[in-house]
């Protein structure tokens, strides 16, 4: 192993990550980008994990330019395992990498959604809070913000009505409609949470997907514990297989 990576490791266990940046980042200065790249293979996932968490966002790293889609996608799916990093720093850590060229975001994204299990939960986190705009964005194809049934209701809403409503966002004649899209990447061009979703609805279908569902269910249990529901992980599971199962169907049938 490199020097520079088993000294870059003692600093971070004595919780110097500033000193350990610029260990690794001198590689850089004294041999070249190509040098950095290939150590940065050889560096641990938990020690650039401890790195990119202490990002400025408002300055550009060595390793941010450098860090390719796999090497970033093992170690930001590490995120999860610290309990003190908020959501809105998980999106700006990840936005300084995956936006330092348009051109590769999708593979960043894609990356993560691969390293599998946990690549689908992270992308989900990414979008914490956001969760009824995304939805909205994707509803009204632009940018816009409305209140989602059942949403912000007087708590009457039943699981059946949030049951049709999720099989009418995933119905065959609003796929066709999500087709529509009038709206161009340079338009929402954020760098955020809303050119994320237009790159994976244009760019990675199966990954919006897979998201989409993520976020269905972490929206209905959301609120199902805000209005103090009874309801089990498995009929949460059900309803969300049950919804998938027939939008598969109706698919099939064209």
């Amino acid at each position: 192993m490199h020097p520079a990576i088993i000294n870059a490791s003692k600093l971070i266990l004595v919780g110097d990550i500033i000193g350990a940046e610029k260990e690794l980042s001198d590689i850089a200065d004294q041999h070249g980008d190509y040098a950095l790249a290939e150590i940065l293979e050889e560096v641990p996932a938990k020690d650039l994990l401890a790195i990119m968490r202490e990002y400025d966002s408002s300055k550009e790293s060595v390793l941010s330019l450098m860090v390719t889609p796999e090497q970033f996608a093992r170690a930001i799916v590490l995120d999860t395992q610290y309990g003190d990093r908020s959501k809105d720093k998980l999106r700006a850590m990840m936005n300084l990498v995956i936006y330092k060229s348009a051109d590769e975001t999708a593979d960043y994204l894609e990356a993560i959604y691969q390293t599998k299990p946990a690549g689908i939960e992270t992308l989900a986190d990414y979008f914490n809070d956001y969760h009824e705009d995304v939805f909205n964005f994707v509803l009204h194809a632009c940018n816009t913000s409305t209140t989602l049934p059942f949403i912000c209701d007087d708590g009457s809403s039943t699981l059946d009505e949030i049951k049709e409503f999720f099989e009418v966002f995933h119905s065959t004649e609003h796929i066709i409609d999500k087709l529509k899209w009038n709206i161009s990447r340079a338009e929402i061009a954020d760098s955020d949470w809303k050119e994320t979703i237009w790159v994976l609805f244009h760019e990675l279908a199966d990954v919006f997907d897979h998201l989409i569902l993520e976020l269905q269910g972490r929206l209905l249990a959301k609120y199902i514990k805000q209005e103090s529901k009874t309801i089990s992980n498995t009929l949460i599971e059900d309803l969300l297989k049950s919804i998938d199962l027939e939008n598969d169907a109706e698919e099939s049938a064209i």
